[in-house]
This record gives structure tokens, sequence and C-alpha cells, in this order.
């Protein structure tokens, strides 16, 4: 008795502490109550999970790290089978570059509670952060994996030629090389995950004598390597051509591993852009007319902030309304076997120039880029996108950074690109000034129906918030990309708003089209960045909160979902408006060949070779950015709601009518977004929402059958994390 009642006073103190930002102590104390009474531990457990999530943050910014996984220690002394404490330090090992490790910590929490959703999803990150999805495409393209043997077996002297490979990846063209010599093959991977993968994959296929080399070959010798080599192979290209910095590291490699007749694969490359015209890859980048008129900014040119990327990447040949205004024109050529092209195109810095002539009457909002890989004189690659025979590995170039430009037929339109250090870069056409913002606050508001929506909505909400108080007296809370409801309101008379910005350009965006709309800046709060939580709202209340809680990308921002949540519980006044008033997680069964390709690999495709048991350890169980209106794919079952967006339910069983019987390899997520109860909801499956679909792959595939109901199981955390899974078929 006498040590139950020390343990409960233990704990009492700890609370104490803790209340007082003492976490440290606090999280001794704690831990002397459990050693003492181990029956306190189920109790504390939560409160207990809270301070030692604050410690490690107070811990973090002091810098010692080594002091946060001697507590994660003693916390799983207490709590041997805690999933969310083996998450917890799963986390900070992944924050601390200890991916493996982390890994480990993810998959223990998910034996442990497979239902446990942030587990799943951390071990999906740590996938897609060590082996990026674009591998499995350019692994399963079969043209490319075809060609590059073709080129190695011709180019290849079996009895006389040592070969480099730069940049392995998986080893599969350094399995090709060695098929055709029998003297060295070198294969030189700088990042360690897919050097130890290439040497599983090439021990795996009985090629032991294939050297890895987990080193960035610009920081190498020959004598690193073991010689010279009288062939270089690499396949060290993106969308873009030139983008992974392959003339840098050719121009390296020619002056310290080749000899007088060493030869490249690929022997040379080309260039090639189109002037063209896509409303829909246009809006992704640029602030359309439909949203300019909306905030009175007709002349107006925002632009999306790119980070300094020069171009963007796409699968042109699925984007039904590309319209190719021009013929393309060869922009550029590269000679991998002439140093002094190499080292020519490596310093030039005069402008690339091409004339694109207009084919009809239109406008040119893009420019699309292609590359052909000329691998010898007898094989060649293209990504033209419309070539039937294009390899699939790698997408098109798309630079958007430019003012539309209405044409002529027959007019001239002059284009320069700059290879600054190694990327290519479009010039503007002329110097006209634009504003840059977020790409979350461009595609928010360049989804018109979801704008028209709102601002439908605005007479009905001053009469509705009108019989609660004056209208100068109302006070707003936006936190959308852009507070277009905030700002109509205080067009309305509002007294005040808070809103949100990702960015400083963002807010700077703001505070322009709020003084175009003589909306007076000095009622408005803007909250910048990330860095703030619920907080910051003290113990204020509001007569209407807009909240949204979805990324760009189709997941929930779990952050602002526990903002939304809180506000919506404690800050909104009695009877004020909270929106949107409802949000359904939407959820169909489908079948989609795309999915496949970029998920998992198929020994198929490499000829004799085995690589899909090393290589698909890292295939993923969701996708996200799923562009619907480009996505490739049959329903095999009916659009179902899978439930609210703030479900508190733990397991939910939905039940999915089978409409056609088929292989089922993929659940389709989406939302249907209900802003006030009066007001029909608008779905986010549709073209230019502004928030991309979800998906979660049924792996296996199943094969349904028509007019049976296929069971389907949503997991929830208590954060609002979800995830959704195939559970099986059943009679009707």
């Amino acid at each position: 008795m006498e040590t139950e009642e020390q343990a409960r006073e233990y704990v009492n103190q700890a609370r104490q502490l803790s209340s007082s930002g003492s976490y440290s102590k606090a999280f001794d104390l704690y831990i002397k109550a459990f050693e003492k009474d181990p029956r306190v531990k189920e109790r504390c457990e939560p409160e207990f999970r809270v301070v030692l999530t604050q410690l490690n943050e107070v811990l973090v910014g002091a810098g010692k790290m080594e002091d946060i996984f001697v507590n994660f220690s003693k916390a799983i002394g207490a709590f041997p089978r805690n999933c969310h404490l083996l998450n917890d330090i799963g986390k900070y090992l992944y924050k601390f570059n200890f991916y493996t490790e982390a890994w480990d910590y993810f998959q223990k929490a998910l034996a442990i509670d497979p239902s446990f959703v942030n587990a799943e999803k951390n071990i999906n990150s740590i996938k897609n952060l060590l082996l990026e999805r674009w591998h499995f495409r350019m692994l399963n393209d079969k043209i490319r994996n075809d060609a590059y043997y073709d080129a190695i077996k011709e180019s290849t002297n079996r009895y006389k030629d040592s070969v480099l490979d730069i940049g392995t990846g998986t080893g599969i063209l350094a399995m090709f090389a060695s098929e055709f010599c029998t003297t060295a093959v070198t294969a030189i991977e700088a990042s360690e995950t897919m050097a130890w993968m290439a040497e599983c994959v090439t021990q795996g296929n009985n090629m032991p004598d294939i050297v890895i080399v987990s080193k960035m070959s610009t920081t190498m010798n020959y004598r690193d390597i073991g010689g010279k080599r009288s062939l270089v192979v690499t396949e060290m290209f993106d969308a873009g051509l030139f983008g992974e910095h392959v003339l840098q590291t050719l121009s390296h490699a020619w002056e310290f591993f080749t000899i007088p007749t060493t030869r490249f694969i690929p022997n040379k490359a080309e260039f090639f852009v189109v002037a063209a015209r896509s409303d829909h890859l246009n809006r992704k980048y640029q602030l359309g007319a439909a949203a300019k008129q909306l905030l009175d900014i007709p002349s107006m040119h925002v632009h999306m902030l790119s980070d300094d990327e020069t171009y963007d990447c796409e699968d042109i040949d699925l984007i039904k309304d590309v319209k190719y205004i021009s013929e393309p024109k060869s922009l550029l050529q590269v000679n991998f076997n002439d140093y002094l092209d190499i080292q020519e195109k490596l310093n030039h810095t005069e402008p690339y120039e091409v004339q694109f002539t207009a084919k009809e009457d239109n406008e040119i909002n893009i420019v699309i880029g292609w590359f052909n890989l000329y691998l010898t004189k007898n094989v060649t690659l293209t990504t033209d996108p419309r070539a039937e025979n294009k390899a699939t590995a790698w997408q098109q170039a798309v630079f958007f950074d430019n003012i539309p430009i209405s044409v002529k037929e027959n007019q001239v339109i002059d284009a320069q690109f700059l290879l600054n250090g190694g990327k290519l870069t479009m010039l503007p056409y002329c110097n006209t000034p634009v504003v840059k913002i977020s790409p979350e606050t461009l595609r928010f508001l360049n989804d018109d129906e979801y704008m028209k929506v709102i601002a439908g909505c605005i007479g009905m909400t001053c009469i509705y918030l009108g019989q609660m108080a004056d209208m100068s007296d109302i006070t707003i809370v936006d936190l959308s990309p852009f507070p277009l409801f905030g700002m109509l309101m205080l067009k309305r008379g509002a007294q005040s708003l808070i809103c949100y910005a990702k960015t400083g350009s963002d807010k700077k965006f703001f505070k322009t089209v709020f003084k175009t709309n003589k909306v007076d800046w000095a009622k408005v709060t803007v909250l910048e960045g990330e860095d703030w939580g619920h907080e910051i709202f003290g113990d204020e209340k509001y007569h209407a909160i807009f909240c949204n809680v979805c990324d760009l990308c189709g997941d929930i921002d779990l952050r602002l979902r526990e903002v939304a949540l809180e506000l919506k519980n404690n800050h909104l006044m009695q009877g004020g408006l909270f929106m949107p008033a409802n949000v359904k997680l939407m959820g169909q069964i489908v079948n989609s060949p795309w999915l496949n390709i970029n998920n998992r690999v198929y020994d198929g495709n490499f000829k004799n070779y085995k690589l899909a048991e090393y290589v698909n350890k890292y295939e993923v169980t969701q996708n996200y950015c799923i562009d619907f209106t480009t996505l490739e794919h049959t329903e095999v079952t009916k659009p179902t709601c899978l439930g609210p967006l703030y479900s508190e339910v733990k397991t939910e069983v939905v039940h999915f009518p089978i409409t056609a019987s088929g292989e089922a390899n993929a659940i389709l997520c989406w939302y249907d977004i209900e802003l006030t109860e009066d007001i029909e909801a608008v779905s986010t499956k549709r073209p230019r929402s502004f928030i991309d679909g979800t998906l979660f792959l049924i792996s296996p595939p199943v094969s349904l059958v028509s007019g049976r109901v296929a069971c389907v199981v949503r997991l929830n955390d208590d954060d609002g994390s979800f995830k959704v899974a195939f559970r099986n078929e059943v009679p009707q």
C-alpha cells in the first residue's frame, strides 16, 4: 500500500513539474512511479508520452540528441510493446538521417498494431526517400532496357574492354556490360541505398565480379576504381536531358577515367523544343483569366513560385488538350565522345536560339522539350511524346514560366535558352513584371468551380450572421490558401479577418489584391509560414471560421486539422458558422495499368535478369498527387462514401457495389466538400480541382465479380490520419 501511495505521489509531482515546464524532472518521476508500482503505467501512459514529446522538443533545441534516445530507452523499458513510442523513436531516427534504423522501428510498431496508420505512412515515406518512384517506371521501360542492351552488345569487345558504369542505380547496365565483357566492370553509385541494392542484384544474378563503388564519381580518379576504362556507360538524364549534371560528370570522367581510345554510351544526344498550348498545364503554373477577373487583377501576371526549377516534368501524351502550335526545333546537340564539345557546352554563356513558326492563329502558353539519345550509330532512344516507340522512363520537360503570347499563322517567335550550370533555362519573351505565389495559392484560385461556390455563399452567410450581430462586428478566420471568403466578407463590412499565408510572397500578393479590392488591410492579421498553432488564437471567439485541411497532394494536413478542430470546438461563437460544414471521404475501386508500372518491377522487362525480389521491397501502399484527368483506369465499383473526414471511429467497414467484373489494383480516394448545409457538395474528383487524388494499392490485385460487394476497411488514427484497404468480396 505504501508503494502504491508513493507511486501516486511521484505522478502528482510529475504533473506539477510538467505544468511548469520542468519536463526532464517530470519524466524521471514518471519512470520512478512506474518502477514503484507498474499498475499506474496503463492509466498514465498518454500523459507520460506527452511529457516525453515535450522534453524531446527541448532537447532538440539544445542539440542534445543522445539524451533523446537515452530517454526513449527508459520509456521502452517501461512500455516495451507501445507502438506509439516505437513509432516516435523511428521519427527521430528519420529526422537524424538514420533511415534503415527508422524503418525497423516503424515496422516494429506496425507489427504490434497493423492498423496503425501513421507507422505505415512513415514506412512509405522512407521507401520513397530511399528509392524514388521514378526508378520503377525506368526499370519497367523495356524499350529503354533493350536499347541499352543492344548498344552495349554492339560496342563491347569481350576480351579487350574494361567498362565503367556511372550512376549504376540497381546495376542493370553493369550486368549488361558484364555479359559481353570478360575483363573488368566497375559500377559507381553515389546513393548508399542504391549501391547496396546493386550489390544485392548483381550477386543475386551470379555476377559477383562486378565491382560496386558507393561514391560520387566526380570525387574519384582511376586509382579508386583499379585503372582506366575503355568503355563508359551512363544514363544520368532527366526530362530536360542535362538536369542530373551529366555534362559535369562526363567531363570529369574524360579527365580521370579514360584512355585515348575510350568510347561513351550514349554516343550523342539532341534536345528538341516545340511551342504548344495546353490550358490544363498552364493553369498549374499561371493564374487563369477567371481567377484574375474574380480578384479584379486582369492585367497582373501571376506565376507559380517554383524554387528555382526551370522546368517541370509531365507525361505529355496523357494530357488531352495539348496542341502543338509550331513544328519541333532542334535546340542543341552534344557529342559525349568529344571532350571539347562537352567543354563547349559547359562553358557556353550565350543563349541557344530557335525560331518557332506558328502553324495557326492561337496562343503559345508552354514550351515542351524532349530528347533523343543516340546510343550508337544504330541504336536510338527518344522521349518524343508523339512517338509510338518512345522510351517511357522519362517524362517531357515543360518550360512554363513565360507569359502566354498570341500568335498569327506563319508568325515567327524567337525563343532563347541558356545552359546554366548544365541545366536548361528558357529566357522570357519580354521583361514584363511577374508576381510569384505558392503552388497552393495558385491552384486554389484556379479552381473556378470552388471559387464560384465560395463567392456564391457570401449573400446567405451575411443574412445568417446578420441575425447574430451587426456586420461591422463580425469577426472571421479564413485558413484557406487564399482567404477569398474572408476578403469578400470584409468587402461586405465585416470587422476583422485572420488568415494564413504559406510564404512571404503569398502575403505580399494578399495585400496587393486586398488593396485592389479596396479592402482595409489594417483589418487583416496574417499568420505567415507554419510555425504557429491554435494557441495563437488565445481565448478569442469568432463568428465565422473557414478552414482547408487538405494538402494539394490529396492527403490531410494534420497540423491544420488540429487547428481546425480546436477552432471549431473552442473558438466559434454560439450559433456561429464553421466552414466547410461537412467533408466526406469518397472512394472507388479501379484497375489501372499505370499503377503497376509505377509501383512494382517486373522481371520480364530485363532480358533474363532478376530484379523484382530486391526492388519490390520498396513498394509503397499509397500514392499521392493523382490527377484523375490523366490517370488511365477502369472503374470496377460505384463511387462510395467512406465516412466523414473528421471521423473518430477507429475502424469502419464500407461496402462497395461491384459494377464491372475484372481485376482491381487500387482504391481511389477524394473528397466531397459541402460548404454549408444548404449548398450542394463540390467533389474534388473533377478537372481543375485544387486537390489531387490519392489511392491505396491493392497488392496483389484481386479479381472481382459484377453484382457482388467489395468490403473495404477505413482505419483512422487519433490524429486524423487514415488509410483504406481492401478486405474481401461477398455476395450482394
